[in-house]
């Protein structure tokens, strides 16, 4: 073999020419038999596989936003193709009326931190874990503040409960004196008519103490005398309270639904107060004297009570 560039001979398997320092360029071997002249030549067939476009990912951020807002009706697992579990979680929401709404969430919860593929197992692109981490947070405090909220309105109820036993006390403390003043009579009228007799003797001249503290009414003020619109107690006029079962005898309360959960505050001519919790078919005030009357044992307490359902609204 020659060397390329000076036509010297060269050792066979030299890699460079030793008289030039060129490099020599090795035959190759045939890597298969040369067709025969004259023969056709070969076609080769090639075949071209086409493919379809690469899937395009779904955004991981959506799908927690979807499920942050979303969660329970399993929208977020629609978007991402995750059919099945979209349905069952859509479905308990919905079956259970909600009931069962906060299993629901713990698997949401735990779903937008867990899952990163879709459901044709791609992967989703972006982490949103930032994102992830500030709507748990949100999430936790919006819970906190609504159990804080809804123990503040309780305490409020409660207080607003005792104010209004408190009033109750007081006018019946008003209505013994006016009884030890008037041959042992409370005032004859019936409602704001009667206990403007407190108010204009003088024996209990507070506005507020007529008013029960979980409604809007607005108290009078100075001399303005009670009237059904700053009064909110109803009161049951003419009992003799030390006479017949007088002292067992319900004398005033408030109207039904000032107080949560159906409460009403029932004051009796002994000036006792209690707090009862009334059926919720108790609505009005005539149902309020029904229901009394019905609880009544005493019968001259029974009869007192139905006629003041023919004369109080």
């Amino acid at each position: 073999m020659k060397c390329n560039y000076c036509g010297n001979e060269v050792p066979d398997g030299s890699l460079t020419c030793p008289s030039c320092g060129g490099a020599i360029q090795q035959p190759q071997a045939a890597s298969q038999q040369q067709a025969p002249q004259g023969a056709p030549p070969v076609q080769q067939t090639v075949v071209v596989v086409q493919q379809g476009p690469a899937p395009v990912p779904k955004s991981r951020t959506i799908y927690v936003i979807l499920a942050f807002f979303f969660g329970g009706l399993g929208i977020h697992n629609f978007y991402a193709g995750r059919t099945g579990c979209g349905i069952a979680q859509l479905l308990i929401t919905l079956l259970s009326c909600g009931f069962l709404s906060g299993i629901v969430w713990i698997w949401v919860l735990i779903e937008m931190f867990v899952v990163t593929r879709d459901g044709k197992g791609v992967p989703m692109r972006g982490g949103a874990l930032l994102l992830i981490i500030a709507l748990a947070v949100i999430w936790v405090l919006a819970m906190l503040g609504i159990a804080i909220g809804v123990a503040i309105s309780q305490a409020g109820g409660r207080a607003d409960t005792i104010t209004c036993v408190s009033n109750l006390k007081q006018i019946g403390m008003g209505l013994a004196q006016y009884a030890g003043d008037y041959d042992n009579r409370f005032p004859p009228q019936d409602n704001a008519a009667g206990l403007e007799l407190l108010r204009g003797t003088g024996i209990l001249t507070d506005h507020a103490v007529y008013v029960c503290p979980s409604t809007e009414t607005t108290a009078g003020s100075g001399n303005e005398p009670l009237t059904d619109a700053n009064c909110d107690y109803i009161y049951l006029g003419g009992l003799m309270p030390y006479f017949d079962g007088g002292s067992d005898c319900p004398v005033a309360f408030e109207r039904p639904g000032s107080h949560s959960e159906n409460k009403v505050n029932v004051l009796y001519g002994s000036g006792a107060v209690n707090t009862i919790t009334l059926p919720d078919s108790v609505q009005t005030v005539t149902d309020l004297l029904q229901y009394l009357e019905e609880q009544a044992t005493n019968p001259k307490v029974k009869a007192f009570l139905q006629k003041k359902q023919q004369t109080v609204f």
